[in-house]
């Protein structure tokens, strides 16, 4: 069994990048006959040579591929060049400023190896800053169809903890699409999930770093970009309901990754009780109809959406409950 590991990169910090290597450089192998480290310069200005020399040296016998861009096309672009270039039957995504845990290659394809019909297995995270010393631990839905569910509202796979079946992939013909900003991971597993299984192994795979360089770290005070706001007019259309501003206006403001993180709160906290039930209707009487995903899980996840929101109104305080919901 070979694993091609594929990180594309733009001028990443040094001692990140280091970081990274050093944790590929001591990962468990034992499960693969062969293991191949793609690395995507995507148009860096500064160089890596020395940082990718000492990683080849520690790594053997990791075969290392390394491919230049003479200029900066973009993630998508370089994790699609990479991709196209594994030659390993599992494909592991990785992050140029990421961790891997020491077992995750392994854990991963011993995983797909048991569930042949899942394309693409996830994992937790483990959250940190070198700039604070406590850690915090990023859940992700287990199985298929709570997944389907939660990516009605965020992406509910860690790209950086992502193993692809190399074979169900390319039978799929997915790739990323270009020039999506931030959302294009959740672009991927959306289409990846009429092709095949979605999973999470319910485990932290990888620690995942937070610094200001991140896209997502200038993301503040917005209701969210124009990628993902596409994603979820697209996503409220597979479902069946009627598209109008006040609906997204409701969806974006009760999806979890941004009301609880990242948008202006002041603008969920003015959320009308009579707009959010309609969206709660909405949605649950749509789905019946088109079956796009679980009735069930859906209905649980609209009812602790709105039992949340309720909660937090009847709080008199939105800065503390939305810390307690954290």
């Amino acid at each position: 069994m070979k694993l091609s590991i594929v990180i594309p990169f733009m001028n990443p910090d040094n001692q990140h990048f280091s970081e990274m290597l050093a944790g590929l450089a001591v990962a468990d192998y034992a499960l693969f006959s062969a293991v191949e480290v793609i690395l995507i310069n995507d148009g860096s200005q500064q160089n890596y040579q020395q940082e990718i020399a000492h990683f080849s040296k520690v790594a053997h016998p990791l075969c290392i591929n390394v491919i230049e861009l003479p200029c900066n096309r973009g993630v998508s672009y370089a994790r699609n060049l990479g991709m196209a270039a594994a030659q390993g039957d599992y494909i592991a995504l990785h992050d140029a400023d990421d961790i891997s845990l020491p077992e995750r290659f392994t854990l991963s394809a011993q995983f797909l190896n048991k569930h042949p019909e899942v394309i693409v297995v996830g994992g937790d995270m483990l959250v940190f800053n070198e700039y604070r010393k406590e850690e915090s631990l990023r859940l992700f839905p287990i199985h298929h169809h709570d997944i389907c569910v939660d990516n009605l509202f965020y992406c509910a796979m860690a790209q950086p903890a992502m193993m692809i079946n190399r074979a169900l992939w390319q039978a799929s013909g997915i790739q990323y699409t270009e020039k999506m900003d931030m959302a294009q991971d959740w672009d991927l597993v959306i289409r990846l999930s009429q092709h095949g299984q979605l999973a999470n192994m319910g485990i932290p795979l990888v620690r995942y770093r937070q610094h200001l360089k991140q896209r997502s770290a200038e993301i503040t005070g917005e209701f969210a970009n124009i990628h993902v706001r596409g994603i979820w007019e697209k996503q409220l259309n597979h479902l069946g309901a009627k598209i109008n501003p006040k609906l997204l206006q409701v969806h974006g403001h009760l999806s979890p990754y941004w009301l609880w993180q990242l948008s202006d709160i002041s603008q969920a906290w003015a959320l009308c009780p009579e707009d959010v039930s309609y969206w709660a209707e909405e949605m649950l009487s749509k789905n019946k109809i088109s079956q796009y995903v679980s009735e069930p899980i859906l209905a649980q996840k609209i009812y602790r959406l709105q039992r949340q929101w309720q909660a937090w109104k009847a709080s008199g305080n939105p800065t503390t409950q939305i810390q307690s919901l954290l």
